[in-house]
């Protein structure tokens, strides 16, 4: 914990890190995607042929979510930096160390998706979730106790609490929508 708190590795090692644990985190259901569109216009461009294969799987899984990921913390920060007695650059400087720790868990899953692929069906909805939820709860504790003043610690757990609730819920309900219809 003291390489986040003396932020010892650059952002820019931690993000790239972050994209490719998000990659781990979605390569067995972009091999997916990435089959089906890569045969579907294989016929009309050989050339894309070449690209059907699980090293193009692993690096397209991380695009999108690390993509989404910027997004929204870019606009958390501008939305919460002018909160007063709140490091906000602390904070999100920590957040993807833990993402990462939570990506890693859930890309184990995904191996293991490989070997029995009837368990993807609930678990590549489930497994994400509660490894992001118990992750994020010790993203909560960690800034609690090394950012946070203690009278301050039950809002901030309170206000990202809900945050991460309405995200994941909203993330689950696609999840589950996308299973669906699929």
């Amino acid at each position: 914990m003291n390489i986040i708190k003396e932020r010892k590795i650059k952002s820019g090692v931690v993000n790239f890190l972050l994209y490719l644990s998000f990659c781990l985190a979605g390569w067995y259901s972009a091999r997916t995607s990435v089959a089906v569109y890569m045969s579907a216009y294989a016929s009309s461009v050989p050339m894309l042929s070449v690209l059907n294969n699980e090293f193009t799987a692993f690096f397209i899984a991380g695009v999108v979510p690390f993509a989404i990921y910027i997004v929204v913390v870019k606009a958390f920060m501008s939305i919460l930096k002018h909160t007063p007695f709140l490091p906000v650059n602390e904070i999100f400087y920590a957040l993807p160390f833990f993402y990462i720790g939570a990506n890693i868990v859930t890309g184990l899953f995904n191996i293991w998706y490989y070997v029995k692929p009837i368990a993807s069906i609930w678990g590549s909805i489930i497994v994400p979730l509660v490894s992001t939820a118990c992750f994020f709860i010790w993203f909560l504790a960690f800034i609690c106790k090394n950012y946070i003043k203690n009278y301050n610690w039950k809002a901030i757990v309170l206000y990202f609490g809900r945050l991460y609730l309405f995200i994941a819920l909203l993330l689950t309900g696609m999840g589950l929508l996308v299973e669906v219809l699929l």
